[in-house]
């Protein structure tokens, strides 16, 4: 916004002395010229008023202003050359935020703002929108040919996007879930049932909602209640067709439903995805007794910080989240690629990761991050209850990508274009060769997770 203003009041001394000059007698096109040479500290005309005396003093406070920006600029410029100079790891990072990536001692790192910078050998664009970086990625997408690139994206769903040539996405939100959900590990915590809150209405809260209802299954005798706190009617938009093919279930609650602190006051667990303000904040806390909150807190030293009462966990830390390691090096995508990579050696589909689609992506993403469950459970139960865990899992993660259930007529398993699928049955219902791939599956994905 700042950046837009500053040309506007440049033109104001231009403006007011052209006013002042003219008002005196000048000719418009005299008074225009000699309000312009005010900017260079030279009069070239005898002419006094108000107008003219506050053009004499603004119109060299703009010139000095644009001489040391564009001296900053310069400097700015060669600093980042300087700082990049025989480096053969790097990289430019693009964002309007304050963001700050945790790069390892062997990387050099700079922080251009919109300012494209093509001497860097890799780039990664993360602007508080996912409008602004892909419109950014396109300004400079010629220059960005032969570069590595890396994509941060928040609201457009991973699964909805086609493949953009050599670039690789890190999808923020989907990672901060994942995360959230193992470090609470309810496959761990030896119980089979649980009541969750789950209040907010933004998208992290959509993405916390669909990883947990793929990473949270471990037990044929599970049941697990989910209470959605939001006001966002897209949530039960999306799950209204859903089968969770268990005892699980689904309840939503606006924040002002007496039923939300009823539900708050018995939860074992409770996720603030969308923080509110500090009388909510603390109401929430008191309700929730002994149990676990947890808040999305992107930077410490917030408020909720300093609560003195609650069992109250921050998620979601940038220092955590954005790192190297998760955005270049693709710590978090590591199984899920090797598992792609599996799966094209087996039956000969596409190995390149950036060239799958969204769906793919996250159907490996997916099950990779269950089979980490899975390489848990293995000791608990048997194999042909984590088969029917595996396949509730993929029918949750389809349907939560708008598959329903579908007899091809092209005779396939699946109709992309209908968003359609034979399978989308409970377990029992499969014929043998369908359960044989899901207890074929568990096994590639417990193998990848040891």
């Amino acid at each position: 916004m700042t950046k837009k203003i500053l040309p506007i009041l440049a033109l104001v001394p231009l403006v007011v002395g052209t006013i002042g000059y003219f008002i005196s007698g000048e000719m418009f096109s005299n008074a225009l010229y000699a309000a312009f040479a005010l900017y260079f500290t030279n009069p070239v005309s005898d002419a006094y008023n108000a107008y003219i005396e506050i053009a004499r003093w603004t119109a060299p406070l703009v010139t000095a202003t644009a001489i040391l920006c564009a001296l900053q600029s310069v400097w700015e410029s060669l600093r980042n050359r300087i700082l990049l100079l025989g480096k053969k790891d790097s990289v430019s990072v693009y964002s309007d935020s304050d963001y700050r990536v945790s790069f390892g001692k062997d990387v050099r790192a700079i922080y251009p703002g919109d300012k494209f910078k093509r001497y860097a050998n890799e780039h990664i664009i993360m602007f508080s929108t996912d409008q602004k970086n892909l419109q950014f990625f396109e300004e400079h997408r010629k220059n960005l040919t032969d570069k590595k690139t890396y994509i941060g994206i928040k609201d457009i769903e991973c699964c909805f996007l086609n493949p953009i040539g050599d670039v690789t996405i890190f999808d923020i939100n989907g990672a901060i879930a994942r995360m959230l959900w193992k470090e609470i590990s309810l496959w761990n915590v030896g119980k089979n049932e649980f009541d969750i809150v789950i209040w907010g209405s933004n998208t992290l809260s959509g993405d916390i909602i669909c990883t947990g209802l793929q990473l949270n299954l471990f037990s044929r005798n599970q049941r697990i209640k989910y209470h959605i706190i939001t006001d966002n009617s897209i949530f039960r938009t999306r799950h209204s067709e859903l089968q969770l093919m268990n005892d699980d279930e689904l309840f939503y609650c606006d924040y002002d439903d007496p039923d939300t602190w009823r539900a708050i006051s018995k939860a074992d667990i409770i996720i603030v995805s969308d923080v509110p303000d500090a009388e909510t904040m603390q109401t929430i806390v008191v309700k929730a007794g002994e149990s676990k909150i947890y808040y999305y807190s992107p930077n410490g030293g917030d408020m909720i910080s300093y609560f003195s009462y609650g069992n109250i966990i921050p998620f979601g830390r940038n220092e955590i989240v954005l790192t190297d390691e998760n955005i270049r090096r693709g710590g978090l995508l590591r199984k899920a690629v090797a598992l792609n990579e599996h799966y094209a050696n087996l039956y000969g589909t596409e190995k390149d990761w950036n060239s799958l689609s969204g769906l793919l992506k996250g159907s490996n993403i997916s099950a990779s991050d269950f089979g980490e469950v899975l390489s848990v459970l293995n000791e608990r139960i048997s194999e042909n209850e984590q088969a029917e865990l595996e396949h509730i899992r993929w029918c949750r993660f389809m349907s939560l990508n708008y598959y329903t259930f579908g007899i091809p007529e092209n005779g396939k398993n699946r109709d992309d274009t209908r968003r359609i699928h034979k399978d989308l049955v409970e377990f029992d219902e499969l014929d043998s060769s369908e359960k044989s791939k899901d207890v074929e599956s568990i096994r590639i994905t417990r193998s990848l997770c040891r």
